[in-house]
């Protein structure tokens, strides 16, 4: 079944091994003897397929498997080490089950004294006992070679005799190959004893010739998640270190999420702010000579279907404000009002009706409240109210009757009126001919749900002879050009922040490996793979971030709703609050991901060119 021919083994251009040359039989226990430095834990290292600088031929089943080492090693061979090889940071049952990790083992169970130290800690065990623990781990496997390096060194007689006489009944089944000291056991024990010196074969007895038994295939199982299982106890092997790796990489994608969040929310409020004073739906137009303009144009205007209104500004006429007097113009008693020339069509009404007359008008809401002052809103209605303009030196007042209130609040006070209405009342009051009116600003009003791009450009092309321009987009534009720089900087900051953090998980991650190098050896020995270990380190540094991650969506939150408690208290503003941006979150993350990806490759190389041998004699 197993065979060696003409291995030779050097260590710095020393033969350790010579010509050895071996055909095993298929099962019984073949025992290696021999003085210490003669070769002998060299020559189990190469049958078990963890050290492969040799030369010669390793052949099981009459195939050379020396270029397929992992494969067979992980298949076919288990290992009871000298040294015992337990990884501490894993419990007695993990280090038991270690082989079922990586491939389905049947289940064993055999006791050895063991069944009351499940939930001792490794730290704790005495040597005997992690000598029976490295044994029941072979056991767990049933491999078809069980490499014993000394083991029962740490026994006492009972339990070493106890071990051997286990190994004796998996002898039945399967190939056992042990080195030992103890020329007593092993005489007692053995099928077959190879002696060794100085590299060489120098002795050969068959005591026996045992015949294999067939034994009953048994249904297999594999741990579940047992990546994620083993990167989890490792993470926690080291709490101190890991919550330091978490707090860090938290505070630095809480800091890049937070600014990004309240520069995103900033800039969307000053751009609201913009258009509560220049609504969004606003296009100003004005001829390309700067002539005047007329109501004809206006009316022209109006026809579109997707024109809401039209009106223009009288150049010469300074609208001042609004007041309950109308004898004599008194600025300490006049409401300014930002805004006289929206339309209202789709208003809803807190109050009263429409306007159907020229001298009617509504009012917002929030300037109905302050015209009111502690009265009710209702009183407003029908109520006198004088506009007054000045046109030179001469002030004069509009005589308007409130008919309703919007259930709109804005930020600058506003009044609704009709089309034209105030040039129309002007004229009277001024006493001047309308088409000879001189205006040399317009402004409309779309549909909300119409694109202002396509309406200035159907505009354009109807109108070549005018400019027309979207009121408050060049302002919009400036506020999102000024923080698209703002969070540029913030971002670049932040980005280097959470680099430092995932870059010192990196080489924290490269630390962790080396000083775990030999835990990783033993899983290897144990049927792991180079790529199950890639995935147990890769899985380390996911939950490092993944834990970062929970944590800083946690603060994250909590940060938002503290700082809109503080902007309600303090600012006194219940109508702007901070948002949570999940967008924001979702991008910072997925680049904590690609960026972790990024810092694994030291480590990872590393795994890649982990020697398993040099690895287990530290």
């Amino acid at each position: 079944m197993l065979e060696l021919k003409h291995i030779v083994k050097r260590y710095d251009y020393q033969k350790v091994l010579d010509d050895i040359n071996i055909v095993f039989p298929e099962c019984g226990i073949v025992s290696i003897i021999g003085p210490s430095g003669c070769g002998k834990s060299t020559l189990l290292n190469i049958i078990g397929g963890i050290d492969d600088d040799f030369q010669g031929e390793l052949l099981f089943h009459d195939k050379s498997v020396k270029n397929h080492l992992a494969s067979y090693r992980r298949k076919h061979v288990s290992f009871i080490f000298q040294q015992f090889h337990l990884i501490m940071w894993l419990s007695v049952k993990e280090n038991v089950a270690l082989p079922q990790f990586f491939h389905p083992q049947e289940k064993q169970k055999i006791l050895l004294d063991l069944d009351d130290l499940e939930k001792a800690k490794m730290k704790d065990l005495s040597l005997g006992q992690r000598q029976r623990l490295a044994y029941l781990r072979s056991r767990y496997h049933l491999s078809d070679i069980l490499l014993c390096d000394e083991p029962t060194g740490s026994l006492d007689p009972e339990h070493g005799d106890q071990v051997m006489q286990l190994l004796k009944e998996e002898a039945q089944n399967r190939l056992v190959i042990l080195v030992s000291h103890n020329k007593e056991l092993v005489e007692k024990y053995s099928d077959e004893i190879y002696e060794m010196s100085d590299g060489c074969i120098v002795g050969h007895q068959i005591i026996d010739t045992p015949m294999k038994h067939i034994s009953k295939s048994k249904s297999t199982s594999k741990i579940y998640f047992s990546h994620l299982r083993l990167s989890l106890s490792s993470l926690l092997s080291h709490k101190s270190r890991s919550f330091q790796l978490v707090f860090g990489l938290c505070v630095s994608m809480l800091c890049i999420v937070f600014t990004l969040t309240l520069s995103t929310n900033l800039e969307e409020e000053l751009i609201n702010y913009v258009y509560s004073l220049v609504p969004a739906s606003s296009i100003s137009f004005q001829t390309s000579n700067h002539d005047s303009l007329t109501l004809d144009i206006i009316d022209q205007f109006n026809d579109y279907s997707t024109i809401v209104k039209a009106e223009m500004y009288l150049d010469d006429y300074e609208f001042l404000g609004i007041s309950f007097t109308g004898e004599r113009y008194q600025e300490s008693n006049t409401l300014f009002i930002g805004d006289d020339t929206s339309p209202y069509d789709d208003l809803q009404l807190e109050e009263g009706s429409y306007p159907n007359e020229n001298y009617e008008i509504l009012v917002s809401l929030s300037t109905a409240k302050y015209l009111c002052q502690d009265s009710d809103l209702s009183e407003l209605i029908n109520k006198k109210v004088y506009a007054w303009y000045q046109y030179e030196l001469k002030v004069e007042a509009i005589e308007y009757k409130i008919v309703g209130i919007t259930n709109q609040s804005t930020t600058l006070d506003t009044i609704y009126t009709m089309n034209h209405a105030y040039i129309y009342l002007l004229s009277d009051v001024y006493d001047f001919d309308i088409s000879n009116v001189s205006a040399g600003l317009g402004i409309i009003y779309v549909s909300k749900d119409t694109d202002r791009n396509k309406v200035v450009e159907q505009l354009e092309n109807d109108y070549p002879s005018y400019q027309f321009k979207e009121v408050g987009a060049s302002t919009a534009q400036n506020i999102s050009d000024t923080m698209k720089q703002v969070r540029m900087i913030l971002l670049i900051f932040s980005f280097l922040a959470i680099l430092s953090s995932l870059f010192l998980i990196g080489e924290v991650m490269f630390l962790n490996i080396v000083q775990k190098k030999k835990d990783l050896a033993i899983m290897k020995c144990f049927g792991a793979n180079t790529f199950d270990i890639i995935r147990i380190v890769l899985y380390e540094s996911l939950e490092i971030v993944l834990l970062a991650q929970v944590f800083s969506t946690i603060l994250y939150l909590n940060c938002i709703s503290l700082l809109n408690n503080i902007v309600s208290d303090v600012l006194l503003n219940n109508s702007f609050a901070f948002q949570a941006d999940y967008r924001i979150l979702v991008i910072v993350y997925l680049l904590a991901y690609i960026l972790i990806f990024i810092s694994q490759i030291p480590p990872l190389l590393y795994v890649l060119r982990l020697n398993t041998v040099n690895a287990l004699k530290e």
